[in-house]
């Protein structure tokens, strides 16, 4: 999440002011910064009108390259099944592209070497947390 370090910056905020505005410790604004911690699109949505940007600003576009730093051999049937839940979900909403690429991203890392139902419940749990904005 470098993006939202360089677009705070470059708003010319700190960790600090950021996190008072949206009564947060300094600590959690750090953790989405670094990727220590999974960002929602509300967070997401919350951070964009902050810093009066859009929110596929924030959002490191993910490709083919990505996956591939991921997992050399790519398990296509897993990304089909999480990108289908996850488009699931959007159904009706918009839903910001590379928003969604990133959400189906970070579960594949997830869930790339589960199996069966707790691959499955992983899936769902990860794609609803990171969608909650959009879809509640």
């Amino acid at each position: 999440m470098n993006r939202l370090k360089t677009i705070r910056e470059d708003a010319g905020f700190t960790q600090e002011q950021v996190a008072k505005a949206h009564k947060v410790t300094p600590q959690t604004i750090q953790r989405f910064e670094k990727g220590t911690r999974n960002i929602s699109l509300a967070w997401l949505e919350k951070l964009a009108k902050f810093y009066n940007v859009r929110v596929s600003a924030l959002v490191d576009e993910v490709n083919a390259q990505d996956i591939k730093s991921v997992d050399n051999d790519v398990d296509e049937a897993i990304l089909r099944e999480i990108l289908t839940y996850a488009q699931t979900r959007c159904k009706g909403f918009d839903v910001d592209p590379a928003t969604l690429a990133k959400v189906v991203c970070k579960t594949y890392k997830k869930c790339r070497k589960m199996s069966g139902t707790q691959k499955e419940t992983e899936i769902k749990e990860r794609v609803d947390d990171m969608l909650t904005c959009v879809v509640d």
